[in-house]
């Protein structure tokens, strides 16, 4: 026993035997004296020290809480919380089709639990949707590389939010309307950040196709904006779409330039239906093989295209017709009374009231009114010879290509380079084609120029079919007048 402990018994003990004593001194002389009792202490073994275990941090699990929010032009967003066990990045990605895009904007974040974390984006790459996601920081410290070694934490969230977006955006409107004969296309309202274009582009398969027609707009609101345009291009769907102007100030470059004006990496563009009188297109052709084509008509409706004979300068007698669909008809040929063709004659657009039977008129089909008159007839010929449609053009694949040629005979379509005097010099290339009406005629050039005037030339094909005679067997093809049928155009270095 220790000796502080001894003592300590020992004092215990000596207070009990004074008390005893006192009692007695106070009692009666002749009472009976208490007998001692004496306590009996037990003393608890000190405890062996323990060490206190030392606490174990829990994981932190990566995690984002990210609501929907606006979006406006200082591209600022904010995650109410983010959690990641190791530093790494807080990344924001544009839709992509319902799945996850290109990265817009990401901000480095070190390990632990964050709370308001502010993200900025880009916002003109902004979607209605976006999404966060956690990447690790395993390259470069503090610097984002993805594609490549920060790639997103494997098993982490993915989470999805919506964006209001509060950006000052180009708009273009336009309802449906009719072109009338002034040719006019109207856009409703048009809204532009900078300078640019209004154009309206034909419907190729549901897209924006040819241009046309524009016109250039500085920065602002407009309405009721009136536009030109070529309405015997016109399609039943046309497009209202705002072009960029990155070239020369005042002059619609596209498609080499003046690209649809972007956002999001999509053009700003609206489609709307449009009406025309009933006009049909139609070349001056040769009759060939018992018929001509109508280059493009546009049907409200089925209808009938009929081919009238010329009568003292009026048509005259129905000698061919041909059904249309419902809605823009191109190439289509039309058989006629061989005998009844005269070198001039008269297209005219029919009703179809009867769908399924024949073309009946005048007993029905009748011909198609605009404004409550009578259309005038569109007139063509059989009897003029060669024609030919070709444009500037930049150099692709080493060729030339030539939009449209007529012929009456067999012929060759020739580029030759253009001489000082402005007369044909040598031929770069040629290629052939048959008798009648032949489109985007391809002309290899070798060897090929670029920003440099060449010359299309015809030669008719007269020696060995199809094979050109350089010897003169094949000679150049005039016009009924003798004029030689020379084009001149411009090659342009190719596009970048």
């Amino acid at each position: 026993m220790s000796k502080p402990r001894l003592l300590a018994l020992l004092a215990v003990l000596l207070l009990v035997a004074v008390a005893g004593c006192s009692l007695l001194e106070r009692g009666d002389p002749t009472a009976e004296r208490p007998t001692l009792a004496f306590a009996t202490v037990t003393l608890t073994p000190e405890p062996t020290p323990t060490r206190t275990p030392a606490p174990t941090p829990t994981p932190i699990a990566p995690r984002i809480e990210m609501d929907d929010q606006p979006l406006d032009d200082s591209g600022e967003l904010t995650a109410a919380e983010v959690a990641l066990p190791v530093p790494g990045w807080l990344v924001v990605l544009a839709d992509d089709d319902g799945e996850p895009g290109d990265p817009i904007g990401q901000t480095p974040l070190a390990g632990g639990v964050h709370a308001n974390v502010a993200v900025t984006v880009d916002p003109e790459l902004a979607t209605e949707t976006l999404y966060a996601r956690l990447h690790l920081d395993a390259g470069a410290e503090g610097v984002f590389e993805y594609p490549g070694e920060d790639e997103p934490y494997e098993g982490a969230p993915e989470v999805t939010f919506a964006v209001e977006l509060q950006l000052p955006r180009p708009v273009v409107e336009a309802i449906e309307q009719t072109v009338g004969e002034d040719n006019v296309a109207s856009v409703a309202r048009a809204e532009l950040l900078e300078p640019g274009w209004v154009a309206i582009h034909a419907d190729d398969d549901g897209r924006a196709g040819a241009v046309l027609g524009g016109v250039r707009l500085e920065a602002g609101t407009y309405e009721n904006v009136a536009i030109t345009i070529d309405r015997r291009y016109g399609t039943p769907t046309l497009h209202a779409v705002l072009h960029e102007d990155e070239g020369e100030v005042g002059v619609l470059e596209f498609p080499d330039g003046d690209g649809p004006l972007l956002v999001n990496g999509q053009p700003v563009t609206v489609s709307f239906a449009a009406h025309f009188p009933p006009d049909i297109l139609v070349y001056d052709q040769p009759f060939i093989d018992g018929a001509i084509v109508v280059e493009r008509v546009i049907s409200e409706g089925p209808g009938w295209v009929a081919i009238y004979s010329d009568v003292d300068g009026q048509p005259g007698r129905i000698i061919g017709f041909a059904a249309l669909e419902d809605g823009l008809n191109e190439r289509v040929r039309v058989d006629l009374i061989e005998a009844a063709v005269t070198p001039q004659l008269y297209a005219l657009l029919h009703q179809d009231t009867t769908p399924g039977d024949e073309f009946d008129f005048p007993g029905n089909d009748p011909v198609v009114r605009f404004a409550e008159r009578m259309p005038q007839a569109t007139a063509f010929r059989t009897d003029l010879g060669a024609a030919v449609v070709v444009h500037d053009q930049r150099l692709a694949d080493d060729s030339a290509v030539v939009r449209m040629v007529v012929v009456p005979v067999n012929a060759w379509v020739a580029v030759h380079a253009a001489a000082e005097d402005g007369q044909p010099a040598g031929m770069l290339g040629r290629t052939f084609v048959p008798a009648g009406i032949n489109r985007n005629i391809i002309v290899p050039l070798d060897p090929a120029p670029e920003d440099a005037p060449v010359i299309l030339v015809l030669y008719e094909d007269q020696g060995e079919p199809e094979e050109f005679d350089a010897l003169g067997v094949d000679p150049l093809l005039t016009n009924d007048d003798n004029r030689l049928i020379r084009v001149p155009f411009v090659i342009g270095a190719p596009a970048e």
